[in-house]
């Protein structure tokens, strides 16, 4: 009887140093590249699994990885936020999973310079660049009247402002900007 307890715990415990575990591997995207160092430095990754949660800092190329993690329901955050908004990824991890993760991020808002120029970023020109609007657009017309027509091209950006919105928008690009 002992020597059966003895072989299960011995076989227990080899199983459990063995048992395979998940994966996260992601990478920071610097919106704005000149923040790249400043990023690395002061931005943290931090992944809740389980009641559980991990810190892990960056690295110079801003690559982080969490491993040797039991499967379970996962969210991932960064501290701070990135500008104008708070990524959070919730998922699940399997049992020997490896999850990849790629998150854009900037510590000020990309758009802050674009407001006065037109120009685009991609192709230098500003033939096709068309404003954004934000906001309720609705056109009132009078009863029997023939709807108005647009004197102005846009692009309609959504009813929500966050601080940190693109300005135009390049049609030949596909860029908002």
């Amino acid at each position: 009887m002992k020597s059966t307890f003895s072989l299960l715990i011995i076989v227990f415990g080899f199983l459990s140093c063995v048992a395979q575990k998940g994966v996260i591997k992601g990478k920071i995207i610097a919106e704005i590249p000149e923040e790249k160092p400043l990023i690395s430095e002061k931005v943290k990754i931090i992944l809740n699994i389980g009641n559980k949660e991990k810190i892990v800092s960056l690295d110079q190329n801003l690559n982080f990885t969490f491993q040797h993690l039991e499967a379970d329901t996962i969210r991932i955050r960064t501290e701070p936020h990135s500008f104008g908004r708070n990524h959070i990824l919730i998922g699940y991890l399997k049992p020997n999973d490896t999850i990849n993760v790629k998150l854009n991020f900037s510590l000020s808002c990309k758009y802050a310079n674009t407001g006065s120029s037109k120009i685009c970023p991609i192709c230098k020109k500003e033939d096709e660049v068309i404003p954004i609007r934000y906001g309720l657009i609705a056109e009132i017309t009078r009863k029997g009247e023939p709807a108005k027509k647009h004197t102005q091209e846009y692009k309609y950006g959504g009813c929500v402002r966050t601080g940190c919105d693109p300005n135009w928008y390049c049609k030949r690009d596909d860029n908002e900007f």
